[in-house]
């Protein structure tokens, strides 16, 4: 009897071991003609006291972005199309402590009349060539060179600062996973790195991600990753630019991959960040706290 339950707890073990050290290969799966939609929601509170003044702000951004995969290659990268499809936007308080809306979706919004309009409207529609690799790594951005050569009002200068081949290749890798080279087991870990508009400042960004196995979410069986950011502020090379620190930060946040589909499924990243410097005579202090959801349909 006691051989039986002996070679019973082995086997147990055998099992428990094979399901431990079980690997996987986690990779994009892109298919030529296929589309989705990515909807992300951003929400952001942003604490600053600046000299005497104190100020709060809240911004809530949900945006609609259609993709299509126009290109699929041998190695697995593919070339998509991705446009903005609806933008919706609230913004509270701050120092000017009014409150503007806009939804792209509202036929009735007047664009003469909204300050959130005249800078958002002309984004609809835009369409931008993005070329992943099987692994999630934005590799190249060709934006739309229409949507700046178009504007001749002021906002032409934001548009070729947010909309440079390089700046929206940085935004895309914010919100994107990056997949692991290798195989992955739970407890796997891996990183990725990446900054943005060097020579404004900007910043580098590092991603940890830790591999938490399988799990069921509404009857799917999706690959659990948690995510941590690390940032750091890069040095400006613009004359008189304020010098900033970054005094505190946080983050936590976890994404769900279907690997069978190959395909993000959603994801929930939240992050805290406290900047403190000197601009002229004046101090500042500023907290920000996002808190950003991602689904991919």
């Amino acid at each position: 009897m006691n051989i039986k339950v002996t070679g019973a707890m082995v086997l147990c073990l055998l099992l428990l071991t094979v399901e431990v050290n079980a690997q996987k290969i986690l990779r994009m799966k892109f298919v030529q003609g296929a589309e989705s939609t990515i909807s992300l929601v951003n929400k952001t509170t942003v604490d600053t006291k600046f000299g005497e003044n104190k100020s709060k702000a809240d911004l809530t951004m949900a945006m609609d972005l259609h993709q299509s995969v126009i290109e699929v290659k041998s190695d697995g990268s593919a070339v998509v199309i991705q446009k903005l499809a609806r933008i919706k936007m609230e913004s509270t308080g701050g120092l000017a402590g009014v409150t503007l809306e806009f939804d792209s979706n509202d036929p009735k919004e007047d664009d003469q009349a909204n300050a959130l309009s005249q800078v958002l409207r002309p984004l609809i529609g835009a369409q931008f060539e993005v070329t992943y690799s099987d692994r999630g790594v934005v590799l190249d951005v060709k934006p739309p060179a229409a949507l700046v050569k178009s504007r001749t009002t002021n906002w032409a200068v934001v548009y070729q600062q947010m909309f440079s081949g390089e700046s929206f290749k940085s935004m895309l890798s914010q919100s994107s996973v990056v997949l692991p080279e290798k195989p992955v087991s739970r407890g796997t870990k891996w990183k990725t790195n990446f900054s943005s508009a060097p020579q404004a400042g900007g910043a580098a960004v590092t991603v940890s991600y830790v591999y938490d196995g399988t799990v069921e979410v509404d009857g799917k069986q999706l690959e659990k990753l948690d995510v941590t950011m690390v940032m750091k502020l890069l040095e400006s090379k613009l004359p008189d630019a304020p010098r900033l620190n970054i005094k505190k930060q946080s983050s936590s946040g976890t994404m769900y991959f279907d690997n069978q589909t190959g395909k993000m499924s959603h994801s929930v990243v939240k992050q805290l960040m406290q900047i403190e410097g000197q601009i002229g005579a004046m101090s500042l202090l500023q907290q920000t706290i996002t808190d950003v959801t991602t689904t991919v349909k």
